[in-house]
């Protein structure tokens, strides 16, 4: 995984995110997993709870961050807690995806473009 993607960990999401995303209820606290997780070598980062949900379900599977250089989604598309779907979007209206392939641990690039 590129390390930029975890550059962002430590901030607050700005308000404008908005406009990218829909914000929804955090998942009730009975669910198994309150926060989403990512591994990165030896070390599990906890990121918090998903406060976004991305695909419109009605359920927050996906938080952001802010970065130097724009902002980063991470998203759980499988529900356990696991971050598998991590998208980063720069000020220039660039983006790059990567999803996590479960069978070897990695990352593998599975998208990029410009946003609109």
């Amino acid at each position: 995984m590129d390390s930029e993607f975890l550059a962002g960990l430590g901030g607050d999401p700005a308000d404008e995110q908005a406009a990218y995303v829909q914000h929804a209820e955090p998942a009730p606290a009975s669910e198994a997993y309150d926060n989403l997780w990512i591994v990165e070598n030896d070390r599990i980062w906890d990121l918090g709870p998903a406060d976004v949900d991305t695909d419109a379900d009605g359920i927050a599977d996906s938080l952001t961050r802010p970065g130097p250089d724009g902002l980063t989604v991470y998203t759980d598309s499988d529900r356990d807690g696991q971050v598998d779907l991590i998208t980063e979007v720069r000020k220039d209206g660039g983006f790059t995806s990567q999803r996590l392939d479960p069978s070897s641990g990695e990352w593998i690039a599975t998208d990029s473009g410009r946003l609109g």
